[in-house]
């Protein structure tokens, strides 16, 4: 059985590959496929991902069969179906690094007798960011220019304007920008639903701190957050829920 869908799949990407122009109609065709092919078949969950292959160049001159993968944001999808049911398709960008020299800070979180970070008005933030969001219920959309849209609205609230950048006081809250300019500017998405997992690393600008040439019992203790994590965001349009995981 497994051989066979295989198979199948590569039927079908023979058969409607001329046709299909992006990832999401080819995962709704595959689910079609085996919910209308296969009356055994209860449950159909499909992942498809773009691989970012570029041609090499050598002195301008376009190689004859080698490639290279330059990856600046993986363009992902799913589409799943339950038997009777509607089709749910999810789209997202996944393995997109950035990255801010300055202008990120990290102030004005929560404090109490146990906190021993200090607050910092500007380090270097880099991160590796996973973006998800539904079209629920299957219709016809551009796909495409909805991911493109997405993709601009992220690079935006990241970064800012080009002349001068815009200082975020946390990653949360460059998080939280995301989330709202993708949600104002796609209203018309059925289920406005935005999540985002980041893997993220800090560098602190440690300018105050002491020379090595000082004393060791008069160097005062800086301490420091970790170099590296994880943060995860999901946020709602339709009933103004926000949730934050942190590890």
């Amino acid at each position: 059985m497994f051989s066979l869908q295989i198979k199948d799949i590569e039927v079908l990407n023979c058969e409607y590959g001329k046709n299909t122009i992006n990832l999401e109609q080819f995962a709704i065709d595959i689910c079609n496929h085996f919910m209308t092919t296969f009356c055994q078949v209860a449950y159909v969950k499909t992942y498809v991902q773009e691989v970012p292959w570029q041609r090499l160049h050598e002195d301008g001159v376009p190689h004859i069969h080698s490639f290279i993968c330059v990856p600046d944001g993986i363009r992902f999808c799913e589409a799943e179906q339950c038997r009777n049911g509607p089709l749910v398709v999810f789209a997202g960008i996944k393995d997109l690094k950035l990255m801010k020299t300055t202008q990120s800070g990290f102030e004005g979180f929560y404090k109490n007798e146990h906190t021993t970070l200090p607050e910092r008005h500007d380090r270097i933030l880099c991160g590796e960011l996973f973006c998800k969001w539904s079209y629920g219920e299957c219709k016809d959309f551009d796909f495409d220019c909805i991911w493109k849209k997405i993709r601009e609205c992220i690079l935006e609230a990241f970064a800012g304007p080009p002349d001068c950048g815009e200082y975020s006081p946390s990653y949360q809250k460059t998080v939280n920008c995301i989330q709202m300019l993708v949600l104002s500017r796609l209203l018309w998405l059925p289920a406005r639903k935005i999540g985002l997992f980041h893997r993220w690393s800090i560098v602190c600008l440690c300018s105050s701190l002491p020379p090595k040439s000082c004393d060791s019992a008069t160097v005062p203790s800086y301490p420091f957050p970790p170099s590296g994590g994880h943060y995860r965001s999901t946020f709602t349009c339709d009933n103004v829920s926000i949730y934050h995981c942190c590890s």
